[in-house]
């Protein structure tokens, strides 16, 4: 399993929100030119505001701790985040307002470069145990809560730590059997 990378927590790189109002925890990017291609993150969201433009990108937002968060865009959209793992589908450049229901959340935040690469995002809300075809470039699986493992194509379980990512190409195998608590599983397809 050659292809297969592990990213711990103390990989992560702790950066300020573009507008000032908090920071950002960076899981992993694929960098581009001084830009990125796609990008992993956490953030604490501690206050209502406005959401800092990304315009290029395309994003979703799941909730991974507290009592959640209402997205509104600029033209009247709203998703409201009410359980763990549920997700706001939106483009960087939408102008978006969030609003706290009752405490700070966690989020995890998938941005993707429009013009260079696409994203399927899988989570264990859906289903606890997924088989996922790795019909893209990369697949990423991060354990968010408890425990997690991983099979490539039928081969021996790997463990997951919890808040660790795994990074594997499509050249490790057809299919990865995912299984766990609270997990999130990324298929990206570069352009």
């Amino acid at each position: 399993m050659s292809n297969i990378k592990i990213t711990s927590p103390d990989d992560f790189i702790t950066m300020p929100w573009r507008n000032g109002l908090g920071s950002t925890i960076e899981l992993l990017k694929h960098d581009l030119g001084g830009s990125f291609q796609w990008r992993l993150s956490m953030a604490d969201v501690t206050q209502d505001g406005a959401f800092s433009d990304f315009s290029g990108y395309d994003r979703c937002l799941v909730l991974i701790d507290g009592a959640g968060i209402t997205l509104t865009d600029n033209k009247g959209q709203k998703w409201s985040l009410t359980s763990q793992l549920d997700a706001a589908h939106f483009k960087g450049e939408d102008l978006i307002d969030a609003r706290l229901h009752d405490g700070p959340i966690r989020d995890f935040n998938l941005m993707t470069s429009r013009q260079n690469c696409r994203a399927k995002v899988f989570t264990s809300q859906q289903q606890t145990n997924q088989t996922i075809r790795l019909d893209a470039d990369l697949f990423l699986l991060f354990n968010i809560q408890g425990s997690a493992s991983f099979k490539l194509d039928g081969n021996t379980h790997e463990t997951l730590d919890e808040q660790h990512l795994m990074q594997l190409d499509s050249r490790s195998g057809s299919s990865c059997d995912c299984s766990g608590e609270v997990w999130i599983g990324i298929l990206i397809t570069y352009l």
